[in-house]
C-alpha cells in the first residue's frame, strides 16, 4: 500500500544556534514557505519567547545543548532529533552549517527520504575528506545553498562531482523591506554620538576575519580632522588588542567601542558611511545588506564575497593604504553625493535581496520545485 501525503508541505529548518544573523537567515527561510509547515530547531540557546517571535514560522524548538555535544559524533543530538523524526514526517529539511547538515543526513539514514538542503555560510566547509564524502557519497539525497558565487566555488573544489550532478546552488541571504530604522538624530543619541560628527560606521564581532585591525590602521593613516570619528559595533575577543591598537596609533580619542548592539542595523542611518574592511574570509556579509537597505555610502573591500552582495555599486578598496585613500574620498564627499551613492544601493537591495526575491529563487531551485510537485498532487490509492 502506498503512503498517503498531505497536501501541505512540511519543512523542518535546523540551526546551530541564534547568534549573530542567524535568527533573521531562519525567518527568510520561513517567509519563503508560507504554504507550508515549517518548524524550527536551534542546537544552542536557550529557549526564548523574543527569538521564537524572530524567527517565524509555525513552531520553534530549542535542544538547548551545551557547546561540547556540538562536537564530534553529537550523540545526545542525534537521539533529541531522533524523537522529533519519530513525530512528523518531513518532506525538506534546511539546515545550516556543517553540523546541522551532518545530523539532517544521519536522520535521513533512518526517516528518509526526504530533501536536504545544506546551506554553507563560510567558506571551506567541505575542505576535509570526511565532510566532502559524507554530501558526496554517503548522503547522495543533498543539495547544497551557497550563500555567495565564491562559497559555490569553493565548494566546487572540494566536491567537484556535486557539480556534475546538479547538487550545488547559489542563492544569498535577504533582509525584510519591513526592518525598523531610527533616524539619524535619534540613533546617534541612543548610542551616545555627536551630532556634529563625521562617522565611518562598522558592524561586526571583534575577531581576525574581520579585519578591524586593517582598519584602525587605515584611519590613523588617512589622518582626517577631528569631526571625523570612527564608531565599532560590536563584541569579541580582540576588543581589548584592538583598544590597546587605538591607543597606540593616538586615535582612541575618535574611535567609538559601542559593543554588542541588539538589532544594530536598527541604528545605521546614525552613520555618514559604512565601512567593511572584511577581505577574502568573508562568504557573504549580511550587514552589507542591512547597510544597502538604509541607504548608506558602502567602502567595502573588493573581495569575492563582499562583491557578490554589492555588485557595481558602493566603493571599493584594496588593502590598507587603499583604505586609508578611500576614507578620504568618502570624507570629501558632499553630502548630496554620498546620498546618491547611497541610493544605489538601496535600489540594489529591492531588486535582488528582499525576502519576496529570496523565496521566488529558493521555490524554484529544481530539488524543490520537484518536492512541490510530487507534495501538492492527490494522495495514491492503496
Amino acid at each position: 500500500m502506498s503512503r498517503n501525503r498531505s497536501s501541505e508541505l512540511r519543512v523542518l529548518q535546523i540551526c546551530h544556534d541564534y547568534e549573530g544573523p542567524f535568527r533573521l537567515v531562519c525567518r527568510q527561510y520561513n517567509e519563503a514557505f508560507p504554504d507550508a509547515n515549517v518548524t524550527t530547531v536551534y542546537l544552542r540557546g536557550k529557549s526564548s519567547d523574543e527569538i521564537t517571535l524572530a524567527t517565524g514560522g509555525d513552531k520553534v524548538i530549542y535542544l538547548e545543548s551545551e557547546m561540547g555535544a556540538l562536537r564530534g559524533i553529537k550523540f545526545s543530538l542525534i537521539f533529541q532529533l531522533r524523537e522529533l523524526f519519530r513525530e512528523d514526517h518531513f518532506d525538506v529539511v534546511i539546515a545550516h552549517r556543517y553540523k546541522s547538515i551532518y545530523l539532517a543526513g544521519i536522520m535521513s539514514y533512518f526517516f528518509g527520504p526526504f530533501l536536504i538542503l545544506g546551506v554553507a555560510h563560510e567558506h571551506n566547509v567541505f575542505k576535509r575528506m570526511t565532510r566532502s564524502l559524507f554530501v558526496t557519497f554517503w548522503r547522495r539525497q543533498i543539495h547544497l545553498i551557497a550563500v555567495s558565487r565564491s562559497v559555490a566555488r569553493n565548494i566546487e573544489a572540494s566536491c567537484p562531482s556535486l557539480v556534475s550532478q546538479g547538487r550545488i546552488h547559489t542563492l544569498g541571504n535577504a533582509i525584510s523591506e519591513e526592518s525598523e530604522l531610527i533616524d539619524r538624530t535619534d540613533a546617534r543619541n541612543e548610542l551616545g554620538l555627536r551630532e556634529d560628527s563625521f562617522i565611518f560606521g562598522t558592524v561586526g564581532r571583534l575577531v581576525e576575519k574581520k579585519n578591524f585591525e586593517m582598519l584602525l590602521g587605515a584611519f590613523a593613516e588617512a589622518d582626517l580632522d577631528q569631526s571625523s570619528c570612527l564608531v565599532i559595533l560590536g563584541s569579541g575577543p580582540l576588543e581589548s588588542e584592538l583598544r590597546a591598537l587605538s591607543g597606540l596609533l593616538g586615535i582612541e580619542d575618535r574611535v567609538a567601542f559601542v559593543g554588542y548592539v541588539d538589532q544594530a542595523a536598527r541604528y545605521y542611518r546614525g552613520f555618514d558611511c559604512f565601512v567593511f574592511p572584511a577581505g577574502d574570509k568573508e562568504a557573504f556579509g549580511v550587514v552589507l545588506l542591512e547597510a544597502m537597505f538604509s541607504g548608506l555610502t558602502i567602502l567595502a573591500s573588493d573581495a569575492p564575497g563582499p562583491d557578490d552582495v554589492l555588485g557595481d555599486v558602493g566603493i571599493r578598496f584594496s588593502g590598507r593604504e587603499d583604505l586609508s585613500r578611500k576614507l578620504k574620498e568618502v570624507y570629501s564627499l558632499s553630502e548630496e553625493q554620498r546620498k546618491a551613492i547611497g541610493e544605489e544601493g538601496r535600489q540594489r537591495y529591492k531588486l535582488e535581496f528582499t525576502f519576496q526575491h529570496f523565496a521566488k529563487h529558493l521555490r524554484s531551485l529544481p530539488p524543490l520545485a520537484s518536492i512541490n510537485r510530487v507534495v501538492s498532487s492527490p494522495p495514491e490509492e492503496s
